[in-house]
């Protein structure tokens, strides 16, 4: 018996395939659901006479109406696959809460921030960015420094934001997208940075002008890299208080 007091259903109202283990998908919560940029709702599916979930960083802004969510489909993943299975039209279960605070503190105005994310750790980025931009067209926010997005990839097509943040580059002045591809001989027409995104974070944490007690670094996804980004900053000079992590996975 499914607790209707925890979970609702959710329907499953689109999908953006990206590569075989990576995809976008769009659910539509039968309940209200208010959340903040760089919080996570918690997916669940019944399997087995048990519900099994996952938390899921979410990707659009508040304002949207829908959920939309960046998922990465682990091989032999309890729910990540089964996941991947469900159509458009049907329906999952979500705890009727949303959780985290991972991007409550930004964007503080007098300091530029850098956003550092590997894959699918660009979706509270993508969040927080949608919801600025909306708030700045309706005149309700203005940036007063810089903000400055690195995102990290095996491959040009794990970068599932790529068009919106080069779009959203090109239009504020505010706003600076990195993209980094660490197997750049798998995409030969990829002209962008290469590497990983801690072997590209000093050159651009520099350009930006962040410097300790002046600058907000937000680490999102796979650990080793928060664990080797959190190390160069914090030689940097940074302190631990300003550079501020959400793992996707334990270390």
């Amino acid at each position: 018996m499914i607790d209707t007091e925890k979970y609702a259903a959710a329907t499953i109202v689109s999908r953006r395939d990206l590569a075989t283990d990576l995809w976008v998908v769009r659910i539509r919560p039968d309940c209200e659901l208010p959340f903040r940029p760089g919080q996570y709702v918690t997916l669940g599916l019944e399997l087995d006479g048990r519900i099994v979930e996952r938390p899921y960083s979410i990707a659009s802004d508040p304002a949207e109406g829908e959920i939309e969510l960046f998922i990465e489909r682990v091989p032999e993943g309890e729910l990540s696959a089964p996941l991947h299975d469900v159509p458009i039209g049907a329906s999952t279960l979500v705890r009727k809460r949303s959780k985290g605070l991972f991007l409550k503190e930004a964007p503080v105005v007098d300091q530029t921030h850098l956003f550092v994310a590997t894959v699918t750790g660009i979706a509270p980025f993508v969040s927080i960015l949608r919801s600025l931009r909306r708030r700045e067209e309706n005149g309700e926010w203005s940036a007063d420094h810089p903000i400055v997005a690195l995102q990290g990839a095996s491959r040009a097509d794990e970068l599932g934001y790529e068009d919106e943040l080069r779009a959203l580059d090109k239009a504020c002045d505010w706003f600076t997208y990195v993209p980094t591809v660490s197997r750049s001989w798998e995409g030969p027409d990829w002209g962008g940075e290469t590497g990983r995104v801690e072997d590209i974070l000093r050159k651009h944490a520099d350009a930006a002008g962040l410097r300790p007690g002046h600058g907000g670094v937000y680490l999102c996804g796979n650990p080793q890299m928060i664990t080797n980004c959190h190390g160069i900053m914090r030689r940097r000079g940074f302190r631990d208080k300003e550079i501020r992590e959400e793992q996707y996975w334990p270390d």
